[in-house]
């Protein structure tokens, strides 16, 4: 084996080796991604206070006298099911942020650095291929998920004033037993004030779902679509020879 295979296996396996104990431990540190997961946190805690929202109002119109507030009630309670759906996707996506740093320079790199290095030694080109691809994937893979948090972010910071206006409406119904001027409190004096608020609150729970939806379900789901259409594109060329 000559200088240059060997100084070429040398190089690649102290890339996998650095690969595995320098930079595995910071792309798979939190801390390394506060933005990310800073942003993923205040959009859990907003889907967790509509969640509330939506489960306590519909606790409280089931309340109310005869079948007045049922059909609200019911609306609010299938909400809820939907905004769970979202936290749970939230977290998902909080989980692999820094599970996709670990797959990928502890377990991707690495790899594709010692088919590199087999593929000298046999003198297979064909290894240095999939090498490049595996390398590639986990390079997609690290950064699909920071990706999606910037590109929802983006779409979220245009419809944030939705959101926050339906948790005012929220608070604004005040569901403590404690108040005189909350909504348990009006349940045996129904006012067109009140069917007004509960509606306004409802129409905006609908806007703040589908806004949830997009940025925190099918952003996501769109980006990964694009970066496995992007891998497909980029595996179907014909390797130049």
């Amino acid at each position: 084996m000559n200088l240059k295979k060997v100084t070429i296996i040398a190089v690649f396996l102290l890339i996998a080796v650095i690969s595995f104990t320098k930079i595995s431990p910071w792309a798979s540190d939190p801390e390394s991604h506060n933005y990310s997961i800073v942003k993923t946190d205040d959009k859990i805690s907003t889907v967790m206070a509509l969640s509330g929202g939506a489960a306590a109002t519909s606790a409280t119109l089931s309340l109310l006298p005869g079948d007045f507030g049922t059909p609200i009630a019911e609306q609010m309670a299938e909400l809820a099911k939907y905004f769970l759906m979202i936290l749970s996707a939230l977290y998902l996506e909080k989980f692999l942020i820094t599970i996709s740093g670990f797959i990928t320079f502890s377990v991707l790199i690495p790899i594709a650095c010692i088919l590199v290095c087999v593929a000298v030694v046999v003198k297979r080109r064909d290894l240095i291929e999939i090498a490049v691809k595996i390398a590639i994937v986990g390079f997609i893979i690290f950064l699909i998920v920071p990706a999606s948090v910037m590109i929802s972010d983006m779409v979220y910071d245009t419809q944030a004033e939705t959101v926050e206006s339906t948790l005012d409406q929220y608070n604004e119904l005040d569901l403590e037993k404690g108040s005189d001027s909350g909504l348990l409190n009006e349940i045996t004096t129904i006012t067109t004030d009140t069917v007004d608020r509960v509606s306004s609150f409802l129409q905006g729970l609908l806007e703040s779902l589908a806004v949830m939806i997009v940025t925190a379900c099918a952003i996501p789901i769109i980006v990964f679509v694009f970066l496995i259409w992007l891998v497909k594109t980029i595996f179907g060329v014909s390797p130049i020879k």
